[in-house]
C-alpha cells in the first residue's frame, strides 16, 4: 500500500482549511471550492456522526479496511478503492468495521460541483463509486493535499483543477473495474425476479456453478455486499415503496416482502431504515 499523506496542516501545526460560504451552493463566484482535504488513519476502531449532515459535499475514499455508511436512510458497506460522495445537508455516519483503517477525504461546494459529478459519471450515496485496484487515486489525493500548503491567490483555482483530475481518475478506475468484473448474470437476475421469496445462497451458488465461498467472494467483489444484506436492501426498498403509496396494512407489506412475521419484518426494517414501519409511513404522507 502507498503512503497516506496529510497535507492539511499549515505552518502552525493546525488545520488549514477554507471556510464555507454558505450560498457557495447557489453562486458562481467560486464554481468549484475545496474546503478541507485530509488522510483519516485512526489509532482504534471508531464511529464518526453528524445528525443535521454538512453544507458541502463529503468524498471518502477507502485506503485500508471498510465501513459501514449510513445516510438518508441508505446504507452501504464500502470496501478498499471503494468511493462515496455524500451530499450536502445528509445526515449520515460511519464506523469502521474492519482494522486497521485508513481513507481518503475531500469537503467540496461550488454552484459546479452537481455538473462536474455528472460531468465524469461520479454517483452519489447511496450508490458507490467501484474502483479498480490499478488507480492512482492516492496520488491525485497526495497532489491536492499539497496544494493546502501554498498560500497565494492561485491555490482555490489550482484544488478545482486538481479535484477535476481525481474526478477523471475515478471515472477511469470505475470503467476499468466494470470490465473486470465476472459477471454473475443468472444469480443476480434471479434475486432481482425473487426477492419476495425463500431464496437459499447455496442454489445462487449453484447457479453459478461455484461452491459458496468462491460465489459469497466473486458476488461481494461485483456487488459491494453480501447476497443476504443484497436480498434485504432490495425488500427493504419494496417495502418504503409500499408504505409510501399504498394503504396496506404494516403486516400485508411484510408479507408481500418475504417475511411472515410481522414483528421480524418490523425489526429488519428499523434496522435497515432507523425508524419503524409505522413512522416511515408517518412521515412520508405527513
Amino acid at each position: 500500500m502507498e503512503q497516506c499523506f496529510l497535507s492539511t496542516l499549515n505552518s502552525n501545526g493546525k488545520f488549514d482549511w477554507w471556510e464555507i460560504d454558505h450560498n457557495s451552493r447557489h453562486s458562481d463566484r467560486h464554481p468549484i471550492i475545496v474546503n478541507v482535504a485530509a488522510c483519516v488513519k485512526p489509532e482504534k476502531e471508531s464511529e464518526c456522526i453528524n445528525a443535521k449532515g454538512r453544507l458541502d459535499s463529503f468524498l471518502i475514499f477507502v485506503v485500508q479496511g471498510s465501513l459501514e455508511v449510513k445516510a438518508n436512510h441508505g446504507v452501504a458497506d464500502i470496501y478498499e478503492n471503494d468511493m462515496i460522495i455524500i451530499p450536502p445537508e445528509s445526515p449520515y455516519s460511519f464506523k469502521s468495521t474492519s482494522f486497521p483503517f485508513c481513507y481518503l477525504c475531500v469537503h467540496f461546494t461550488g454552484s459546479a460541483s452537481e455538473r462536474l459529478l455528472e460531468k465524469y459519471g461520479i454517483k452519489t450515496f447511496p450508490e458507490v463509486n467501484r474502483l479498480s485496484r490499478d488507480n492512482h487515486m492516492q496520488l491525485r489525493f497526495k497532489t491536492l493535499f499539497e496544494s493546502f500548503a501554498k498560500n497565494d491567490d492561485l491555490r482555490i483555482r489550482e484544488q478545482e483543477l486538481l479535484l477535476e483530475r481525481l474526478f477523471i481518475e475515478a471515472f477511469r478506475a470505475a470503467r476499468n473495474k466494470q470490465l473486470s468484473r465476472t459477471p454473475l448474470l443468472r444469480s443476480v437476475r434471479y434475486i432481482n425476479e425473487f426477492y419476495a421469496g425463500e431464496i437459499r445462497i447455496t442454489d445462487l451458488a449453484k447457479m453459478e456453478n461455484m461452491c459458496m465461498t468462491a460465489y459469497n467472494l466473486a458476488f461481494k467483489r461485483q456487488m459491494g455486499t453480501t447476497p443476504t444484506k443484497y436480498i434485504i436492501k432490495l425488500r427493504m426498498d419494496h417495502a418504503m415503496s409500499l408504505l409510501e403509496t399504498s394503504n396496506m396494512s404494516i403486516t400485508e407489506i411484510g408479507e408481500c416482502c418475504g417475511y411472515g412475521d410481522v414483528n421480524f419484518f418490523s425489526r429488519t426494517f428499523k434496522a435497515f431504515v432507523g425508524i419503524s414501519p409505522s413512522h416511515y409511513r408517518a412521515q412520508a404522507k405527513a
